[in-house]
């Protein structure tokens, strides 16, 4: 950290210098301020120690000057003339702390101890709001690509603005943490944090610290403070994947959590207050396992307040063409191929195949299928049994382009679900455009090209 010590008194000056340094402090001087704004001008300054009266100048508007152009920047009083209203003064206009000469080092040292601390969590938020930021952008493109089923999509439409706890229920790799990402960039959370934590990878103690955090020494290896996921999702969303694994003991805390808007980190006692939505997805049984008694029923209905059931995969394969053309541009994009094509024999297979591992296995196979690719097309998928029946020269010869495959059949559902959803409400277009959840003109022209 560099501090520069502002005071026209040059043996206090060199007195904090030296003490300051050996505290492991880099430190600059200046005796007005003309000296001051040019070393703030070429120098990155943390800490500024200021005294009020700078021969014939005032210190204060120099604190006004400094807080105008580096807002950042710490500025602690030092003073011979200390006052009540001067005081107050000061701390209006931006002071982080104020002492009076002859100076307590002890104490002074304990305030820019405190000013460091603030500094360094400033800095790890800056870093992480543009992690988040980062993560933000790429996430509004990849959620919105992916395509879900119409009632989710329904659903989400309801539910994206609203501060209530969501469950999403459905096997592994139905896409449960798509949809809690849909459910946050669709709305006005997007430019929120989106934290997810992962319940099944990690013990009662590790998980107890991961979401409220802990102080400095709470426990072995506690060697700073750190800030839970709570915390750090502020007012976003907090995704809580694979709930249904976590212990009665954790789940007793986060139901006190979810009561009471409120936690300690671990080894603290300051409440801390969370505003934070709760999504929380699991591929158990809940219901089965509140009779069983393995997940409190009170946690159980904090936290289904609206529930999401996604189908697997087999039971949607009117949505497997979009999803392998999803997955191919992807992987086009990260692997600098250029697939276009795909057989018709495999594309009918991959209708037919079951897919126990639904949307992730289906993304892990056409990945692969993709890199080892040769041209513009493949003909074959790594899966057990896949290559039965795909002897058919006439399918194997005939190759569709799969956007154009895929866009035909988008018009064609699209006409299919405004036709439905304009009779349920009677073509009352208000009404019709907001269950769609898109705007009274978009409509109206998907009605007219459409010809409904």
């Amino acid at each position: 950290m560099n501090i520069l010590i502002t005071d026209d008194e040059i043996g206090l000056r060199h007195g904090l210098t030296k003490r300051l340094r050996i505290e492991g402090y880099e430190v600059f001087g200046a005796s007005n301020s003309r000296e001051a704004l040019d070393i703030i001008g070429r120098q990155k300054i943390h800490i500024i120690l200021l005294d009020l009266r700078l021969a014939d100048e005032d210190g204060h508007s120099l604190l006004e000057a400094i807080k105008a152009k580096e807002p950042d920047i710490s500025i602690i009083i030092i003073t011979g003339y200390g006052t009540i209203q001067s005081a107050v003064n000061c701390m209006l206009a931006g002071a982080a702390n104020y002492l009076t000469k002859p100076i307590d080092q002890d104490m002074l040292l304990t305030s820019i101890k405190r000013e460091v601390q603030t500094i360094t969590l400033q800095s790890e938020n800056a870093g992480l709001k543009q992690s988040l930021d980062d993560f933000v952008e790429k996430e509004k493109i990849v959620t919105s690509s992916i395509r879900l089923p119409p009632h989710v999509d329904n659903i989400i439409q309801k539910v994206k603005n609203l501060d209530v706890n969501i469950l999403i229920s459905g096997e592994t790799g139905t896409g449960k943490e798509v949809t809690a990402k849909r459910i946050h960039f669709s709305g006005e959370y997007r430019d929120t944090p989106f934290i997810s934590i992962n319940c099944s990878a990690l013990n009662d103690n590790l998980i107890e610290s991961e979401l409220f955090g802990h102080e400095k020494g709470a426990f072995t290896g506690a060697n700073s403070r750190k800030l839970g996921r709570f915390e750090i999702a502020g007012k976003g969303t907090l995704f809580l994947d694979e709930i249904g694994d976590m212990s009665l003991t954790m789940q007793s805390k986060l139901l006190r959590v979810i009561e009471e808007r409120s936690f300690e980190r671990v080894g603290g006692t300051q409440k801390i207050h969370t505003n934070c939505r709760i999504i929380a997805a699991t591929n158990k049984r809940l219901k089965q396992a509140v009779q069983e008694q393995r997940f409190r029923s009170d946690l159980y209905y904090r936290l289904n307040v609206v529930e999401i059931t996604l189908p697997p995969l087999r039971e949607r394969s009117e949505e497997i063409p979009y999803l392998v053309d999803h997955f191919i541009e992807e992987a086009n994009r990260e692997y600098d191929k250029n697939i276009e094509t795909i057989s018709s024999g495999l594309l009918n297979q991959i209708l037919a195949y079951p897919w126990p591992g639904n949307i992730r296995q289906l993304k892990n196979v056409i990945t692969n299928a993709v890199l080892l690719s040769e041209g513009n097309s493949f003909q074959s998928l790594n899966i057990p049994d896949f290559e039965q029946g795909c002897n058919d020269s006439e399918s194997m010869s005939s190759f569709i382009n799969l956007k154009a495959y895929v866009d035909q059949h988008t018009d064609k559902l699209e006409k299919e679900v405004l036709s439905k959803v304009l009779e349920e409400e009677n073509r009352n277009i208000s009404s019709t455009a907001s269950r769609l959840g898109i705007s009274r003109k978009t409509l109206y022209k998907k009605i007219e090209s459409h010809g409904l």
